[in-house]
This record gives C-alpha cells, structure tokens and sequence, in this order.
C-alpha cells in the first residue's frame, strides 16, 4: 500500500486549519470572504478620528513651515507621522464610502452584542448581526461619504507631493519648492475637515433615531 506523502499531509493540515480561522465564528460554515459590513458607531469613531488626525497633520505641517533650518528634520518626521495616520484612518473612510456605494445599505448593520464569543472576532462571519433599517436616512449618509472620500484624495495626493519632495530635501529650499502644494493643503484640510464634520452629524442623527423607542413599545425603529 502506498504510504502518504509527509509533505502532502502538512500542506492538507495547514488548508484545514487556515479554512477554521478563516470561518471565524460562521457557524460551521467555511467561507473565505468574510462579509463587508460596519456599524454606525465604528463609521462615526472613523470619522471623529479622521477629524482629529486632519487637525494633527495641519499643526505638524504649520511646524515644518516655519521650523528653523537646523529643526526641519525633526520637523519632516514628525509632519510624516502624522501624515501617515492620516492616510491610515483616510483608507478606511474611502472603504466606507465604497462599500455604501457599491452595496447600499446592506452596508451599515447593527453593532454586534459581543465579539469575545468569537476565537477570532475579527474574522467572524457577520451573517449574526442584522441589516440596520435607516430607510432615507442612508441616502445622505451614502451621498457625503462620497464627498469625504473626495475631499480626502485631494487632501491625501497634497500631503504625498509634499513628502516625496521633503523626504531628501529638508533644507529652507526644499520648503520653498513645496509652497504650492502646502497652500493647497491648507486649502484641500479645511474642505476635508468640513465634510467630516457633515457627514458626522448625520451619522449622529441616525443613531438617536435608530436608538429611539417604537410607538408599540418595540425597542428601536
């Protein structure tokens, strides 16, 4: 009789175990694709972040500017850091944004109870939690997540232009070089700025209303 390959049955052994951690909490299922859904409350934490870090970036990036010569590296980085936490947290706007558009409001469910249920929470199968029914709410929330991920790509291709150039010329000369698209930054940070602050309100107001008791005693409409 033939003997199994060793090699072959650690290859079967690490797809079994890569489809289980993949399956998550899906209930026995095992699917790869996880799916894509997110709460109201973790779009809002997204955008409140994304608020603050706009607000970080602009103060690092005012520092650069008139940092003296012998403190623009210093400068540079920190300006870099923050730039990248901002392109961090942009990226996942542009995911929500892309997700209400492409999936609708299937998009947006209701927060799960718990995830520590799940061995691998992050992982988990979001066929447990329940669409959120936000009726002509999702519309303006769809429509200014757009708008944000606009104003965020504008706002993001400005900061990139500015760290290519200062990456290797952190020197008066190299400030000067990037003037046009530091005053463009200034400009592209306060529409980005606002759109967050648009789209955060309606995002508030969905969530009072979905919190808000039934006439019939249910708990939320």
């Amino acid at each position: 009789m033939r003997q199994p390959n060793p090699i072959h049955l650690v290859l079967v052994v690490g797809f079994v175990f890569s489809s289980l951690c993949l399956a998550g909490c899906a209930g026995g299922r095992f699917t790869f694709r996880a799916n894509n859904s997110a709460s109201l409350q973790t779009v809002e934490a997204d955008l409140e972040y994304a608020r603050l870090q706009a607000e970080n970036t602009r103060e690092a990036l005012d520092e650069l500017v008139f940092a003296n010569p012998p403190d623009l590296e210093r400068a540079y980085r920190d300006f870099a850091d923050k730039a990248m936490s901002m392109n961090l947290v942009g990226e996942r706007l542009v995911r929500h944004a892309d997700s209400m558009e492409y999936q609708g409001s299937s998009y947006l469910v209701e927060p799960e109870k718990s995830a520590t249920e799940c061995q691998f929470p992050r992982l988990s199968n979001t066929g447990r939690t329940k669409p959120l029914e936000l009726g002509p709410a999702f519309d303006p929330i769809a429509a200014k997540a757009i708008s944000v991920r606009r104003a965020y790509r504008a706002y993001e291709s400005d900061l990139s232009n500015i760290r290519s150039i200062l990456s290797t010329h952190q020197t008066t000369k190299g400030i000067e070089v990037v003037d046009i698209f530091i005053k463009k930054a200034a400009v592209d940070e306060e529409s980005l700025t606002e759109a967050l602050e648009q789209a955060q309100a309606l995002v508030q107001d969905a969530e009072k209303a979905a919190a808000t008791p039934l006439p019939d005693g249910g708990e939320t409409r």
